[in-house]
């Protein structure tokens, strides 16, 4: 039997019980169940989450009318999208399947509460399956929610609490990440066939829960493959089983993303930002080593000290202990890619998909994998303490040396623990204020809602993220992400979704009447001091809020079709339409069509100089359900002229003129919409979603099943065919 080296040796049978790592763990769990136990409690959103529970809502809502959820039109941010089609929707999805029995808003605050204060199993279990000790793995855990940082968006409280940033769908993906890790390194450095459709199985549903998260448990396979030399091109065929194996099981989420990803924006607000290319290597190694990575401003940066412990054990041993190698590769490839864009330059583009990347979010394959150098680093202290307890006094029981030694652990970690423990507290007290002003002010804001959807279709603005909407809240709460948690189809709270309007959104100017049709923008809801910019009626006052009704013409629009087209694709849509919405096009209800990633511009419907004095068109009956991604009309064109609806493009959209379907135009900025003759009609907007979901199903099972039976069926025919030819 091969003999295993370079392990870290477990505390001597005197000294505990091969069960009390577990109550390391334990005793993270408890102290996240009791400090983060406000979670729980369903509240108004000023972050993220807000998004994130209105699409749970709308998952619920599709079940609940007998559709599947895994495609259709979500309304209400980014002018609409498809949502569910391009963005990682499985947590939404299961949240909503929950929801069915508990309700959308108790499920979202459930699921958020119990995988944060559980994640320390996770790193416990991850660390297990890598091939650490008890203790190691337990210290880990144990360390797992002291976790802050300077720039966020890590594996750290603030990334997901109320206070925080609401990175929801990351939540679920750092919760699988650990068991993706050390399944998917147990596969490729010791096979069987079952440690393949597992580990695949695992890494597949983290990519369906966060792309980012999955993206990176994917590059590790590489790291799992370089750190053995010697089985280069064994592990390179195990590595690819795994990583494929994961994409196809997955496939009902890998194959409509990609036949439409020329379909989604690249947002011309997130170039050039730390949100796209992230800090460079100065800034994160400048925050690496002044504690801030992994402690933020705390004075005592306890567990940036345990991580830099824990990389020199893992450097001491790297030669002869291939899980060192292992958490220190993936320490250094996480560190490569939250460098980002300003280091790596175009040696990212030998990454596919480097262009949709938002770099600074792996900050968290280095809290994870400093996470895990920590608990090595303090299980390697520990045994040293342990030691030197035995040397100074031998004559005590080893009891009383492992509680000392336990008590000083404590008592090292005490720094971090009292500042998590004030953090997630004030959060406590921040939410339950919130409830009662959710109570209070924020119950008049949702009958002004209720009022505007009694009133009739149209979006509704309350300010918007970056303007004067950020001082318009409900304690903390920004109006315009209130409007979401009461389920209005609004525009302000932008750059939300990968929709092609989602730019435009961002451009809307509420001093502009012409822009307020353009996005139909019916409603206003305003604090009762500040007027309107534009002409409006107001419909009713409450509690110092005022809903305020213009004049627009619903989300259908006749118009004429006019050139020259806009040229464009998705990386520069923004930037190729932009000036339409201030142009005299606009006011004069003249739109340029758009050929957009190749595919031809529809053709004008006006063609000269100034076209006749009367409209091209109007609308005669219009019936919403932008929800259920359907529009109906009966319209009149004065001549031939192009129907538009104001929701952002798809090539998914159906139209139906007359009986008769017709694929779907595009028009400026970012719109559906469909030429039609002189005359009366009758027009359908419909969204299609994916059609066959249960092929792609059926594939994902199949490739599980060929997982976990194939690779054994062909070593045991290999092994049988050796046999023979040696007899």
């Amino acid at each position: 039997m091969r003999r295993r080296l370079g392990r870290l040796p477990e505390l001597p049978a005197d000294e505990g019980s091969r069960l009390a790592p577990l109550a390391l763990v334990a005793v993270a769990v408890g102290f996240n169940l009791y400090v983060l136990r406000a979670e729980i409690l369903p509240v108004l959103y000023l972050n993220d989450s807000s998004v994130h529970l209105s699409m749970v809502r709308w998952a619920l809502q599709r079940m609940q009318e007998g559709h599947l959820p895994f495609d259709g039109w979500y309304p209400y941010v980014g002018l609409g999208s498809s949502l569910f089609h391009h963005y990682q929707s499985l947590p939404h999805i299961l949240t909503g399947t929950l929801g069915l029995a508990i309700g959308a808003d108790r499920a979202y605050a459930g699921a958020l509460y119990l995988l944060l204060a559980t994640w320390p199993i996770s790193v416990y279990l991850g660390a297990r399956f890598m091939g650490w000790e008890r203790w190691a793995a337990a210290a880990a855990a144990l360390i797992s929610p002291l976790i802050v940082s300077t720039p966020g968006y890590g594996y750290e409280h603030g990334s997901y609490t109320w206070r925080g940033l609401g990175v929801w769908s990351q939540e679920w993906a750092m919760w699988l990440l650990p068991l993706a890790l050390g399944l998917s390194w147990r596969a490729v450095s010791r096979s069987t066939s079952a440690r393949y459709a597992v580990a695949a199985l695992v890494l597949g549903l983290t990519a369906a829960c966060h792309f980012l998260t999955g993206y990176l448990a994917l590059l590790a396979l590489g790291v799992w493959v370089l750190i053995r030399p010697s089985e280069l091109w064994r592990r390179i065929g195990r590595a690819a089983l795994v990583g494929f194996g994961a994409l196809l099981i997955i496939s009902w989420v890998v194959v409509p993303l990609l036949l439409d990803s020329r379909w989604t924006s690249q947002s011309r607000y997130l170039q050039g930002t730390f949100w796209f290319d992230s800090f460079g290597a100065a800034k994160v190694l400048g925050w690496l080593f002044t504690g801030q990575l992994f402690d933020g401003t705390r004075a005592a940066p306890v567990i940036s000290v345990l991580v830099l412990v824990g990389t020199g054990v893992g450097i001491a041993r790297f030669r002869r202990d291939e899980r060192a190698r292992a958490l220190l590769g993936l320490f250094a490839l996480s560190l490569l890619l939250f460098f980002g864009r300003p280091t790596l330059g175009p040696l990212l583009k030998l990454l596919p998909g480097s262009d949709d990347l938002l770099l600074h979010r792996y900050i968290m394959g280095v809290h994870l994998a400093g996470i895990l150098l920590a608990g090595v680093g303090g299980t390697w202290l520990g045994l040293a303490a342990v030691r030197a307890a035995r040397r100074v006094a031998p004559r005590i029981a080893p009891a009383v040396r492992t509680a000392g030694v336990a008590a000083a652990c404590f008592v090292v970690l005490a720094p971090a623990v009292g500042e998590r423990w004030s953090f997630d507290l004030t959060d406590g007290t921040w939410v339950r204020y919130q409830r009662s002003i959710d109570a209070t002010d924020g119950a008049a804001i949702r009958s002004l809602v209720e009022e505007a959807h009694a009133n009739g279709p149209g979006r509704i603005y309350a300010g918007s993220f970056g303007g004067w909407g950020e001082s318009y809240r409900l304690w903390d709460v920004p109006v315009y992400a209130a409007l979401l948690g009461y389920g209005a189809d609004s525009l302000g709270f932008v750059l939300r979704t990968t929709s092609l309007s989602s730019d435009f959104e961002a451009m809307f100017n509420d001093g502009d009447p012409a822009q307020y049709d353009l996005f139909d923008v019916r409603y206003l809801i305003l604090p009762s001091s500040r007027q309107p910019s534009v002409p409006a009626t107001a419909l009713d006052t409450r509690n110092g809020n005022t809903l305020w009704e213009v004049q627009t013409s619903g989300y259908l629009q006749v118009v004429d079709a006019v050139l020259p087209p806009i040229v464009a694709d998705r990386s520069n849509l923004s930037r190729r339409a932009e000036s339409f919405l201030s142009s005299g096009q606009l006011a004069a209800k003249q739109y340029p069509t758009i050929a957009f990633a190749g595919e031809p511009a529809a053709p004008p419907t006006f063609i000269g100089g100034e076209p006749p004095a009367e409209p091209a068109g109007s609308i005669e009956l219009e019936e919403d359900r932008l929800a259920d991604g359907v529009v109906t009309a009966q319209i009149v064109a004065n001549r031939p002229a192009m129907v538009v609806l104001k929701s952002s493009f798809d090539p998914r959209w159906q139209v139906v003129v007359d009986g008769v379907p017709v694929e779907a135009q595009m028009a400026a900025p970012s719109f559906v919409a469909r030429e039609v003759p002189a005359g009366r009609h009758s027009i359908v907007f419909r969204y299609r979603p994916f059609p066959r979901y249960d092929v792609l199903f059926a594939i994902g099972v199949l490739s599980f099943v060929a997982l976990w039976f194939g690779p054994g069926l062909v070593a045991r025919r290999v092994r049988r065919r050796r046999r023979q030819e040696a007899e």
